[in-house]
């Protein structure tokens, strides 16, 4: 699978650019905030359905415009050429999809068909940040591959939205029989979606664990070893018990205790936790073998490499991981940027200023 092209119309600071990347490595040049991460944004938006970097749709609309839009080419081995086209329109708040000219209800419809590893400053950060990004990154691996996975998590937070404001409602008007009357109701529907979740996020954590294994063996010449576990998958009658034995703490909180959002990941290295015992180096090495066992699993999944996005993070890496991580990704495509040289790695540079893309280094920038 490779990106062929993608438009940008009125998106962050770009008001209007084409980038047509090369199959192989390409390198986004540029200063600090000209606009380089937006453009792997938006490449990234086809992937997740979401940013990476802001959770409201009008912050991507440039200052002054109305709406942006953004339209993305692919090729593909198993779905041949394909586009989508995503617009946000400012003044309805509404978000139009549309896959090979076809409607899509919702973003999510879309979400599988181009896939990407996005490798970012903030992932090096997974290992040692607190369960929601470790969450987050299985969420949004799991997603791209699994239809069904994205279902069922739109359906728990769903349900877990409207549990969640029940229990909030009953606590501030001192009802909670009100809550009691219909708690097992939705109990029982989340602990349904629950036990789904926690079953794939399990089995996808086993194979994960595996792919980073051999990585980290790798990158320390046997030095060193590394598992990941998903802590505590229960079924669907452990999360009804958590969920309707502990109804009074909920209601005490306004909010619902227990369920896969509150699941984790545990690190090991060397048989030792992560993330108390790890060094800054060590952390990074996990976070830099977690991102190239999700291209690998993608692959084992739907039997092409996804494209591999790295924002401003070779920067953050020794000349080890580095070097390490161009050579995990070799014959793939890869699309990354930095204030830095593309160092020879690339075979095409590009340079970002004010939102445009030129083929060579504008003077001011040199």
């Amino acid at each position: 699978m490779h990106l062929t092209q993608i438009s940008y119309k009125n998106y962050r600071n770009i008001a209007s650019a084409r980038l047509v990347p090369s199959p192989e490595v390409t390198h986004i040049g540029g200063m600090n905030g000209q606009g380089k991460t937006n453009l792997l944004e938006g490449i990234y938006l086809f992937a997740s359905g979401r940013s990476f970097r802001t959770n409201h749709d009008a912050e991507l609309i440039r200052e002054g415009e109305r709406f942006a839009e953004l339209a993305l080419e692919m090729e593909s081995d198993i779905y041949g050429k394909a586009s989508m086209i995503i617009r946000w329109d400012k003044e309805t708040r509404k978000r139009f999809c549309r896959r090979n000219g076809v409607p899509m209800t919702l973003m999510s419809e879309m979400i599988g068909t181009f896939r990407a590893v996005l490798f970012c400053p903030q992932h090096l950060s997974l290992v040692c940040d607190g369960p929601g990004a470790r969450r987050s990154f299985i969420d949004v691996a799991l997603s791209q591959s699994e239809g069904a996975y994205l279902s069922a998590l739109r359906r728990y937070n769903n349900i877990l939205a409207q549990r969640n404001a029940l229990l909030k409602t009953c606590r501030d008007k001192r009802t909670p029989e009100k809550f009691l009357e219909t708690a097992e109701i939705w109990s029982e529907q989340l602990a349904t979606e629950a036990e789904f979740i926690a079953a794939r996020r399990d089995a996808y954590i086993k194979k994960l664990s595996e792919h980073v294994g051999v990585f980290i063996n790798d990158m320390t010449a046997g030095k060193e070893t590394a598992s990941l576990t998903y802590k505590s998958p229960r079924d669907k009658a452990g999360y009804m018990k958590l969920l309707t034995e502990n109804t009074e703490a909920e209601l005490r909180a306004g909010c619902t205790l227990y369920g896969v959002h509150k699941d984790d990941i545990a690190i090991t290295l060397s048989d030792r936790d992560a993330r108390a015992y790890a060094s800054r180096g060590q952390q990074r090495s996990i976070a830099l073998a977690m991102k190239l066992a999700e291209g690998e699993i993608s692959k084992e999944k739907t039997g092409e490499y996804p494209v591999f996005l790295f924002d401003d993070v070779l920067s953050e890496l020794d000349s080890m991981r580095r070097e390490y991580l161009l050579a995990g990704t070799k014959d793939r495509q890869v699309i990354m940027t930095s204030c830095e040289s593309g160092g020879g790695l690339a075979s095409l540079t590009l340079f970002v200023q004010n939102g445009e893309i030129f083929d060579e280094m504008p003077q001011n920038l040199s």
